[in-house]
């Protein structure tokens, strides 16, 4: 089995050893808080005018509160967290709420430049505005990026941020953008991860991360 790199929740396992596919299911999510950030640069002239500009990269923030837990609900997901926070290692987080099961997987079927704002799909069946996604594309892994949609014309999205990679659809025809379920790759940040227990042994927690692409 392969190491579990997925936050455990209800759509995914983690045994005692780490392996994904088998043990226990982490606990569902009470709420889930999704800030985009991106810094903007802004100068004006002598006479008023402003100038903007860019100045980070744009990334997705995410804040996790959890229902109270039971100590083995709680110690399902608490070390995995720990874990990662002590190595600064990236993992992926799901988000079903931001999902649209309705809309699926969708071929692209144009090759994308990076930088770009669209993506030409197959079709856009089911797609909303403000719909999440990510994409799979199986020359590239390391494409890893999470989009939101702002525009639908025809089969073409307009999405936010920028396509973080080139896709070239002639590689193996079965590049993918992902609506159902979407992910994002995450670092717990160096500082705190703080929980407190009730009086009846119930955990309360919640947990910050950050979108990382490395």
């Amino acid at each position: 089995m392969a190491v579990q790199n997925t936050l455990p929740d209800p759509n995914n396992r983690i045994s005692a050893s780490g392996d994904d596919g088998s043990g226990s299911y982490g606990p569902g999510f009470a709420s889930v808080s999704l800030t985009s950030q991106q810094p903007i640069l802004m100068n004006r002239s002598n006479s008023g005018l402003a100038f903007r500009s860019i100045n980070k990269y744009q990334k997705w923030m995410v804040d996790i509160k959890y229902n109270s837990l039971t100590k083995a609900e709680f110690d399902i997901v608490y070390p995995f967290l720990l874990e990662r926070q002590a190595s600064l290692e990236a993992f992926f987080v799901e988000l079903p709420q931001y999902g649209n099961t309705n809309a699926g997987n969708k071929e692209i079927t144009v090759d994308v430049v990076a930088g770009s704002t669209s993506l030409t799909l197959a079709n856009t069946t089911n797609i909303n505005v403000g719909d999440m996604f990510f994409v799979d594309i199986p020359s590239d892994d390391v494409h890893v990026k999470a989009y939101k949609v702002t525009k639908i014309t025809n089969n073409t999205l307009t999405v936010s941020p920028q396509i973080q990679r080139a896709i070239d659809v002639s590689n193996s025809g079965t590049e993918q953008a992902k609506f159902g379920t979407p992910r994002l790759r995450v670092v717990a940040p160096p500082g705190d991860i703080q929980y407190s227990v009730d009086a009846k042994g119930l955990y309360s927690f919640s947990v910050k991360l950050e979108e990382t692409l490395s």
